[in-house]
This record gives C-alpha cells, structure tokens and sequence, in this order.
C-alpha cells in the first residue's frame, strides 16, 4: 500500500475514536497530551488551532492512496525560531496494516515536509522505549537516540520511559 497525507478533517475524528479502544493503546500513539474520555473534543480543539496557526502546527491525516480511505494519523509541530519541527502522534488505526511500512512512509513524508518543502534544519520526536518497531522504523529513516528518559511517564501503576529521537537535515539528504 502507498500512503499520502491530507489536511485532517473534522469528519476523521469519529475513525481515530474507532480506532482508540483503551487508554493504554491511547497514550502509546499519542502520549501523555491525550485523554481518553476527552479525546474528541481535544482533536476538535488542536483541529481549530491547526487552522488558525498552519505555519505552528500541522495535523494530518494517513490516506490510503488507491482506495483513499483513512488509515492513520499524524502531527507536526514547527519551532520557526529553531528551524526543527517535532513529529508527535503517530497513529496506524487498523491493527492488520501495522508491520507493513506504512509507518516508515509515514515517517518519510513527514521528513519531506520538513527538510524539503520547509527547508528546517532538525526534526524530532519520541518514542517509548518497549515500542521496538517505532524505533526500528524511525531509526530506518534516520533518526538517532538521544538519550533515555528513565519513567518519566505513569500509566496506571507502571512507569514507562521515553527515548528521544532527531534527525538533521545534512543527515535526511545522506540517507
């Protein structure tokens, strides 16, 4: 399958809600930023500020490119003072579609956006530490630890810790 990005839409939010069954599975894709009783309005609020702030944030929507339908999620943040943007809220919705590259393709035209079309510098983003496909598949496109944030987030009784991740732009072109 081959994924574009599209603008994100009001009328995706009722799939990501399909999509997100449990808390856990809730603050996997999207982090700590999220709740889940809350979620729909929060999409709808980061959606309205999307709008108004494109040059700040940007929300996209993971559109299969053959049947154009919704298979995921994801968003950008631009640090403009900085030339970095920060990659957050990956989301692949359908369970079977996970572990066949779209994550990777995903990552990829994130990065095009980023170092191509807004000429940054520096992309981002975090991953959590027993997730080992996302840092398999953003280490494939690039990206290197910087460092390992011991439990630095609490899901129920249990503390999850956080690598983060960058690429730069010298290194995007490289690879």
């Amino acid at each position: 399958m081959k994924i574009k990005l599209t603008p994100f839409t009001e009328r995706d939010i009722e799939r990501i809600l399909s999509w997100t069954k449990t808390e856990e599975f809730l603050l996997i894709w999207s982090g700590p930023v999220y709740k889940f009783k809350t979620l729909k309005e929060q999409l709808k609020s980061d959606l309205e500020f999307a709008e108004k702030n494109q040059k700040r944030f940007k929300m996209f929507s993971v559109i299969d490119s053959e049947n154009l339908t919704l298979v995921g999620h994801a968003q950008v943040t631009i640090d403009s003072q900085n030339d970095s943007a920060h990659i957050s809220r990956i989301l692949i919705g359908d369970e079977s579609m996970r572990g066949q590259g779209i994550g990777l393709q995903i990552i990829k035209s994130l990065l095009e956006i980023i170092f191509q079309k807004l000429q940054l510098h520096r992309a981002t983003l975090n991953v959590y530490d027993f997730n080992l496909s996302a840092i398999k598949c953003y280490e494939s496109a690039g990206f290197k630890a910087e460092g390992h944030l011991k439990e630095n987030n609490k899901f129920l009784d249990r503390y999850w810790s956080t690598i983060p991740m960058a690429i730069l732009r010298s290194e995007y072109l490289k690879v």
